[in-house]
Parts: structure tokens; C-alpha cells; sequence
């Protein structure tokens, strides 16, 4: 189903990440804005997405743990303004940024995709906290589910997201974090395929309608030409427009602006225009109204047999707190239809896309309703708009012209050099960081600095030009943490280069799990709420660091019978086992939506690599229990071995899981059969026979 647009009061945007009942299991997002809080995304966004319920400021180590574990197998990524791209950032989610000629990446849209659900949202507030908190904004969501999907919606989404990959430079050859976009679209184009097609029955219909640069071999694309477009198929022009933007362009670009959409409104009728623009309305009949808009918008009109009112946007929300408005709304009605544009575009010709000026990357959503007497849906999307002051006597009113278009202060940035192409940190035992570059286009002095606990030069225009001026350079990283950023100095400017990396299960676990044990992991792994499991093991943990052993406050509990723990004794803790391992035999099961996804629930921070090398390092180390260790090891080996995965629609299917579990699964045994043969002489010769036969159950 489709929800109508509406405005958001605080932290309304940011519950729109929540999944919907019954979504399943996290696939993946992708996002796009031009400003950018990447701790607004990390901690508020994806954490309600991926519906992690350690809270990030209370339980600081549940969440990272939580957070890292879960990102290993979810895509995650962002489309950012190559101006505000260079962010300090999780590498386990990419930062791509867009560079767009002459303009900018303006668009805020979200995919989310879940095993049974999807969600578009389309907005007018940037991944900021004045975006997603402060501002008043407008937001407009698609839902898609496997009983309901408007997937021309979805289909105009996707392309939109991919017409935006296209202007990140360099090529998915190159660039890994291209590679992992373009593989989550194709992944949720392939989930959504096999839902039913919502029913065009009813009185309503959306469209994403976009502004986008020409490119080669195809169009510029207008989001007014393309939402007036839309309202045509439904009746005739537009006689009434009503217009809210925060921001406007100078007089003779906004008179530019104004003819445009006159010319595309009816003809032979009456036009009527209402602009709703910042400012003070006056507060008595001696007092003159002040508004920050070019006066060219009232004046314009007239010359195309059109009159013009005008309103003031208001400074307060429905619950009369301070708001800064910066939502961008358009109202098109006629006769047959009314019809409701929000998302990203100002009232400027680089919003709207005027063919005859520089255009930015928009989008917007069209929500178009069939005219119907005492229609509830044309009175919820009338609704949508607040009230405002009306300004008597337009014409008298003090014209300030339009404030400078800066979102959340940071649109100043000082862009980076074209020559800056990327930077990919590659983990692991040999750690290293790819710079591209495209030499046509350096400065002529410039020094790349990397930073972190200390900042340190990374590569410089001499050293790099006495290298014979590579296009693609790979420097030695020897800290076994990355940089936290990369900053780009040149002349008397700096900004940052975005840095992604090559393979995220190459990333170093956090510290705090070297504490964990076999059966603390296991626990994890086979819980049905791991986020629970991850509380209660911080939890324990936190107790044992507590206790002194010396000063008890518990008394010596003399009861010899109540002393014997008999859950301690050897059978209940191999029942145990078994019964966990079960669970773990039931969670592999799980239908699982990608290659990704896979790859990290076999070898991810807490993976079935990783529980194999603690039951393996139990082994190693048992003091007297060696044979009980190595039984664990082999009911460990039995349980992978009999793993039948359970496909869905739009998973991956029984062959792809194959193809990736049952070599892992001989890996795996080959490995542990070398180490057991190391410290046989640990153990008796029937239970190395045992062992023996598991594995070569394994192998078969």
C-alpha cells in the first residue's frame, strides 16, 4: 500500500526506519542527500533499521557488538554530494559520492528492503539532525509487501538509484563500494519480482517524478514537466498551482522559473497561483510585510494572464515550537484531479529542471487523485498543508529577495579537486590504502594527510610525481586500525576524500570479543533473539569483572547436596550442547538473501569460523577434558553436515547455498582434522576413531 505525503514532527522521519510487522530479515538500504550526518545514519538510522535494541549512548558495547555483527551481512550505503562526502565513517557502509557538473546531488531517497517487506521514502530533510529532528519537513513513503506492490514505482526507484551510481567516479571494477550498490539493487529488484502487483482499482495514483542531468545517450529529465505530465493523463492542465519553498532563485532566474510553469498551466482558463515563501507577515495595517523572496515570482504572472497570491510559511509547528521550515511542497489541481509534489526540489530552475539552466539531482514523489465528491483522499492531501498568513497587499510588501540556498550550514564546503578520484582502505594481514587518481585533473601542489589518534602524511605531489605519476597508487598501511578520514590539502584549501573498504569481513573484530567463549558464542548464534543473547553476555561479563573473590557478600553455603551442581556434570552439559546446537542447525537453515549475507553468517564476527576456532582453541587447552572438547568438536561438524536449507521466494536457492556452504563445510574439516592430529596423543584411540569417521562423514 502507499501512504499520502504528510509533514513530519520530531522524529517522525527517523521511525520510518523501524521495520514494519512481519518485514523478516534486513537486506539492505541505500540512501541519497546532499548534507550529511554519518552519526545520525550509524546510530538513530540503521539502528532502527536493522531493529537493534541496545541503545547506543546507555549500552555503548552491546550496540557496537550488535551493530557490527549485523552490518557484516546487511548492505548499507549512502549517496552523498561529493561536496559533503569526505565524512568520518563505519566502513562497514559506504560513503559514494555523486559529482554532478556545475550543480549538486539535491535528492533524498531511500530504499529499504527487508525479506518481506520494502519501504521508498522520499523527503525533503537531509541525513542531518536538523533534517531528520528540527526542521519542519515534508515525507512521503511507498510501501511494497508480497501481497501489495506498486512496482512501477518500485522500477522507477530502482532506476533512479542506479542513474545516480552512474555519477560517482570511477567504475565497479575499481571502486568495490559501486560494485555492492548495483549488487543490492539487482538483490532487491529480485525479492520484489515475485509479488503481486497492487491493484490500479481506486482513485490514486504516485510517481517518482525527478530532475536529472542530461547524459550520454540520454535525456535531461524535469521534475515540473514530468509531474504537470502526469497530472495530464488524469485531465487537462493545471488551473491552480500553490508553490511552498524555503528557497528561490534571483529575480531574473525566478522570473525564468515562474513563466516556465505558467506556460505548462491551462489555457483559455483563469490561472491561479499561490507561492508560500519565508518571511513576517505584517503584525498591524501601519506595519509592512518582509519576505524572502524574489519579487519576480508575483510579477511574472501577469504576463501570462495569471494572478499570484501570496502566503508566508510558518516558523511554528502544529505544537507551536520554533521550526525552521524547509520542506518543499506543490499543489496541481484542475477540474478532474488534485495532486501533491513533495520531496527535494526547491522552487529554482536547478530544482525543477529548466532545460536552459545547470540542473541538480531531484526527486520528488506525485501523488495524484481522480476527483471524486466528499473524496477523503483529496481532503488528506489538502489537509497536508498548514496554515498560513496571508499576505492583503502583495505588491506593498518589502521583497528581500531569496536567502542563500545553504542546508544545515555545511553546503559551503570547498569542493575537492575532479583529480581525487577514491580511496580504498584493504584490511587484513597486509593493509594497504588504493588511491586513484586522475592526473589531468590534480592541482599542482597538494599532500594527502591520513587521520586518526594522530595525523600523519600519506602521499604528497612530489612523491607521488617521482613515482612516474601513477593513476592508481597503493601505499603500505601498517596501524592495525584505518584512518578515521583522509584530508586533501592543495593551495590554501582542504577537504576530505571519501575512504571505503575493499572487503569488510577483512576489518578487525572489536577487542571485547576475544573475551568470548565457545558456548558464549554459540549462544549467540543459535538464539532466536541475538540481540537479547549479546545483552546477557555483556551482562555476565560485566558480573565476573565485579567479583573479587576475596570479600563475598554471600555466605558458605554448607549444604553438601546444594553444593552439587548437577547441571556441572558431563551428561546434562552434553545435553545441553546438543539442544543449542539444534538451534544452530535450525537458524542455518533460515532462508538467507544474498552472498553477502551468507559469506558473514559463515565467517563473520561471531560466524561459524569463529565458534570452530574457540571450540578448537578448547580443545588446544583442555586440561584433563580433551576427550569431552574433541566430542563437542565432532557433534559441531555432525550438525553443519546435516543442514538442510529451507529457500523462499526471492533468497538465495538450495544450489547458490550449496555452492558456498558444502566447500566451507570441507575447509572447515580439513583444517580442524590437522590441529586435532597435532594434539592427538591427548586423547583415547576410540574417540580419534570417532573423530576420524565424522570427518569423513563430513567429506563425503
Amino acid at each position: 500500500m502507499s501512504k499520502h505525503p504528510r509533514t513530519s514532527n520530531s522524529g517522525a522521519l527517523l521511525e520510518l526506519w523501524r521495520p514494519p510487522d512481519n518485514a523478516g530479515d534486513p537486506i539492505g538500504c541505500l540512501s541519497t542527500t546532499f548534507t550529511f550526518d554519518p552519526g545520525l545514519f550509524d546510530e538513530q538510522c540503521l539502528a532502527r533499521f536493522l531493529d537493534i535494541d541496545s541503545e547506543p549512548n546507555r549500552e555503548s558495547l552491546a550496540f557496537l557488538l550488535e551493530r557490527e555483527d549485523r552490518l557484516g551481512g546487511v548492505y548499507a550505503g549512502v549517496l552523498v554530494d561529493y561536496t559533503n562526502a569526505g565524512v568520518s565513517h563505519s566502513l562497514r557502509w559506504d560513503v559514494l559520492p555523486v559529482r554532478v557538473r556545475a550543480a549538486k546531488q539535491h535528492s533524498k531517497v531511500t530504499l529499504l528492503a527487508w525479506s518481506r517487506r520494502a519501504r521508498i521514502i522520499v523527503a525533503s530533510g537531509n541525513l542531518t539532525q536538523p533534517g531528520y529532528r528540527t526542521n519542519q519537513e515534508v515525507v512521503a513513503t511507498v510501501e511494497l509487501s508480497p501481497n501489495e506492490a506498486d512496482h512501477d514505482m518500485f522500477a522507477d526507484t530502482v532506476g533512479f538509484l542506479r542513474a545516480l551510481i552512474t555519477l560517482v567516479p570511477g567504475s565497479s571494477k575499481q571502486r568495490p563500494e559501486i560494485e555492492r550498490a548495483e549488487v543490492f539493487l539487482s538483490q532487491a529488484e529480485r525479492l520484489v519480482r515475485g509479488w503481486n502487483h497492487r491493484s490500479r482499482r481506486g482513485t490514486s495514483r504516485q510517481r517518482l517524478v525527478c530532475t536529472f542531468p542530461v547524459r550520454p545517450g540520454v535525456a535531461a529529465r524535469s521534475s515540473l514537466e514530468e509531474a504537470v505530465w502526469t497530472c495530464r493523463e488524469r485531465g487537462g492542465s493545471p488551473d491552480r498551482v500553490k508553490v511552498a519553498s524555503p528557497f528561490f532563485d534571483a529575480d531574473d532566474s525566478a522570473s525564468q522559473m515562474t513563466a516556465a510553469l505558467c506556460k505548462l498551466m491551462a489555457r483559455g482558463r483563469e490561472r491561479d497561483l499561490c507561492f508560500c515563501v519565508p518571511g513576517n507577515a505584517a503584525e498591524n495595517k501601519k506595519a509592512t510585510a518582509r519576505l524572502a523572496a524574489p519579487k519576480a515570482i508575483l510579477t511574472t504572472p501577469k504576463c501570462y494572464q495569471a494572478k499570484a497570491s501570496v502566503r508566508v510559511l510558518p516558523v511554528t509547528d502544529a505544537d507551536k515550537n520554533t521550526r525552521a521550515w524547509h520542506a518543499k511542497m506543490f499543489s496541481f489541481d484542475a477540474d478532474d484531479y488534485s495532486a501533491v509534489m513533495v520531496g527535494s526540489s526547491n522552487f529554482t530552475c536547478a530544482g525543477m529542471g529548466v532545460r536552459s539552466c545547470p540542473q541538480n539531482v531531484e526527486a520528488n514523489l506525485l501523488t495524484v487523485v481522480d476527483y471524486r465528491p466528499k473524496a477523503r483522499e483529496i481532503s488528506q492531501l489538502q489537509e497536508l498543508w498548514p496554515a498560513m498568513d496571508k499576505i492583503p497587499d502583495p505588491d506593498s510588501a518589502e521583497w528581500l529577495g531569496s536567502k542563500p540556498e545553504e542546508e544545515d550550514d555545511t553546503s559551503s564546503a570547498t569542493p575537492l579537486p575532479l583529480g581525487f578520484v577514491s580511496a580504498t582502505y584493504c584490511a587484513g594481514e597486509q593493509r594497504s590504502i588504493i588511491l586513484r587518481l586522475d592526473p589531468a585533473n590534480l592541482p599542482e601542489n597538494w599532500v594527502i594527510h591520513a587521520c586518526g589518534l594522530e595525523q600523519r602524511e600519506l602521499l604528497s605531489s612530489p612523491g607521488w610525481a617521482s613515482a612516474g605519476k601513477l593513476a592508481t597508487v597503493e601505499l603500505p598501511w601498517a596501524p592495525p586500525e584505518p584512518p578515521e578520514r583522509l584530508l586533501v590539502q592543495w593551495a590554501e584549501h582542504k577537504a576530505f576524500l571519501p575512504l571505503n573498504v575493499k572487503d569488510s569481513r577483512a576489518l578487525p573484530p572489536p577487542l571485547q570479543l576475544e573475551q568470548m567463549s565457545a558456548d558464549d558464542m554459540l549462544g549467540i548464534l543459535a538464539a532466536a533473539d541475538p540481540s537479547a543473547a549479546y545483552r546477557a553476555w555483556i551482562a555476565k561479563e560485566k558480573q565476573t569483572d565485579g567479583y573479587d573473590g576475596i570479600d563475598s557478600a554471600a555466605p558458605i553455603d554448607l549444604d553438601p547436596l546444594r553444593r552439587y551442581d548437577l547441571q556441572a556434570t558431563f551428561l546434562h552439559r552434553i545435553r545441553r550442547r546438543a539442544r543449542v546446537l539444534a538451534q544452530l542447525r535450525s537458524n542455518l537453515e533460515r532462508p538467507v538473501w544474498g552472498r553477502q549475507a551468507l559469506e558473514w553468517r559463515l565467517r563473520g564476527l561471531v560466524g561459524i569460523d569463529q565458534l570452530a576456532t574457540r571450540l578448537l582453541k578448547e580443545f588446544e587447552n583442555a586440561n584433563g577434558t580433551a576427550s569431552e572438547a574433541l566430542l563437542a568438536l565432532a557433534d559441531f561438524l555432525v550438525v553443519l553436515r546435516e543442514v538442510r536449507y529451507q529457500p523462499a521466494d526471492g533468497s538465495l536457492s538450495t544450489p547458490e547455498f550449496d555452492a558456498i556452504f558444502d566447500p566451507f563445510v570441507r575447509e572447515l574439516g580439513d583444517r580442524l582434522t590437522q590441529c586435532v592430529q597435532r594434539n592427538g596423543h591427548s586423547v583415547s584411540t576410540d574417540i580419534m576413531q570417532f573423530w576420524e569417521r565424522v570427518v569423513e562423514r563430513c567429506q563425503a
